[in-house]
């Protein structure tokens, strides 16, 4: 297994006290496997994954019993250990790839940064080739050229490809994509998401793809893990959980998508009530009983225990009638 995450929880120190950003989270990764990450904003997908890259700030408390990644106990590692493995073995696509890019370098020189840093091996005249052949790669067009720009003469969706080039420069065992899609419209989201399959499969990468699109991550993963809360409340096979989702968290995620319940002419789509709880008050008991329509006094007391059954995990004491 390449990746292995068992019980990691993070807790940040505020001025306004402990916030436990995630509880318990665990999933594993095998080499090739596309693992997408979904829930609303707040739920803990991001901070997981900044975790995994060992970047989270000095305020972060981070527990596991297990975070192995190829062999490696990323708990153990130095500073210093930790950057051979991030940009080389983990390669990672951030949310936001025009704040990403260093307005103040050339792509060129970015580019240029991640092998000088990871392939020693590598001369400047075989790097420099080395960035030729990536932008190539990522489909930009007139690539010479575009080495030469900054990031403010970039378009969302080059700039986009630029951060993904930079993410595979030294061939990583695993890409995480963080939102990869995220102000893009569709035809550029289209491209993206294959320009990223294209290159999993050239590679053999595992890819972590966190994203709010539904669909994005029914295209493209193998198995969906929905966050709640900092917690998992459901993971299962892409194919199984979107026909018929366990966990009425995961359900009322895929209510909301337009035609996937019939709605008369003109009326609002189902949607769920309220908001995704304060991590510093949190409720008693379940996370989502506040907002579940299923909810029974006992989810308002007891945190239902995260469950193993065939091929999914489910975190409920009143799952959808006919799925589990």
């Amino acid at each position: 297994m390449l990746l292995e995450v068992e019980d990691l929880s993070i807790t940040f120190d505020t001025a306004k006290g402990a916030l436990q950003a995630t509880r318990q989270v665990s999933f594993k990764l095998a080499q090739g496997e596309t693992l997408g990450i979904v829930g609303e904003s707040g739920c803990g997908k991001s901070i997981t994954n900044l975790a995994i890259m060992g970047l989270l700030p000095d305020t972060a408390t981070v527990h596991a019993k297990k975070l192995h990644f190829d062999g490696a106990d990323l708990q153990s590692l130095s500073e210093s250990e930790f950057r051979k493995i991030r940009g080389d073995k983990i390669g990672m696509i951030f949310q936001d790839p025009m704040s990403a890019l260093n307005p103040s370098f050339t792509v060129g020189f970015q580019i240029d940064e991640t092998l000088k840093e990871h392939c020693p091996e590598m001369d400047k005249s075989a790097r420099a080739a080395r960035a030729l052949e990536l932008m190539n790669q990522v489909g930009i067009p007139a690539p010479a050229e575009r080495l030469k720009n900054y990031a403010h003469e970039l378009s969302g969706g080059m700039s986009q490809r630029v951060m993904i080039a930079m993410a595979i420069a030294c061939k990583p065992k695993l890409l995480i994509a963080d939102e990869p899609t995220t102000a893009l419209d569709v035809t550029i989201q289209a491209q993206i998401m294959k320009l990223l399959k294209d290159l999993q499969k050239e590679y053999q990468m595992a890819m972590i793809l966190v994203t709010h699109d539904l669909g994005v991550v029914a295209q493209n993963a193998d198995r969906i893990q929905v966050m709640y809360a900092g917690e998992v409340v459901e993971s299962a096979k892409s194919k199984e959980l979107l026909a018929a989702p366990a966990h009425p968290y995961t359900d009322g995620l895929l209510s909301s998508l337009p035609g996937k319940k019939a709605t008369a002419f003109r009326q609002p789509l189902p949607s769920i009530a309220g908001m995704v709880p304060d991590l510093r008050a949190r409720p008693k008991g379940c996370q989502f009983n506040p907002r579940c329509l299923k909810a029974e006094d006992k989810c308002k007391t007891e945190l239902p225990a995260l469950t193993h059954e065939q091929d999914r995990q489910l975190r409920c004491f009143y799952p959808v009638e006919g799925t589990v």
